[in-house]
């Protein structure tokens, strides 16, 4: 069987070589927020388990650390940084291609913020096979396999 067909992750039992993090359900991972946390966490295991590659972009190194800057909570900066590091995340950038693909997904789906945007066009760039979001708004998009968290 080849290895793009032999792994899965997450309780849909979706099949995926890549998964890119949206910002929120780091969030809820870094910070325990519950009933988030649960999910994010067997997901996550989940993936492990089947040797899935993880991504995220530099606009969810901005949306997630403002919080703990502005709060002066610099432990939750370093958590984060040292999760990332863990689980051997991978970044995609953001560069004048995915700027362009943004551009697209804005223009084909009515209502998708800039950030949104950015980061679906990220997932993209980087070939990634799912785009896993707690934002219910980012269903819509099929350029790409989107879980919901809230669906899990």
């Amino acid at each position: 069987m080849p290895s793009n067909i032999s792994r899965g992750c997450g309780r849909s039992g979706l099949l995926a070589k890549k998964v890119f993090f949206d910002t929120n359900p780091l969030i809820y991972f870094v910070s325990g927020y519950e009933p988030y946390y649960s999910k994010v966490f067997d997901f996550f295991t989940e993936c492990i388990e089947n040797d899935v590659e993880f991504y995220t972009s530099t606009i969810t190194d901005a949306e997630f650390l403002s919080k703990p800057f502005r709060d002066g909570n610099f432990d939750v900066v370093e958590r984060y940084k040292i999760w990332l590091r863990k689980l051997d995340f991978l970044k995609c950038f953001i560069t004048e291609q995915v700027a362009e693909k943004a551009a697209f997904v804005r223009a084909k789906y009515q209502g998708i913020k800039l950030a949104d945007a950015l980061q679906i066009a990220a997932s993209l760039e980087c070939n990634c096979d799912v785009f896993f979001t707690n934002d219910k708004q980012l269903k819509q998009i099929t350029e790409i396999k989107v879980v919901y968290l809230g669906e899990l």
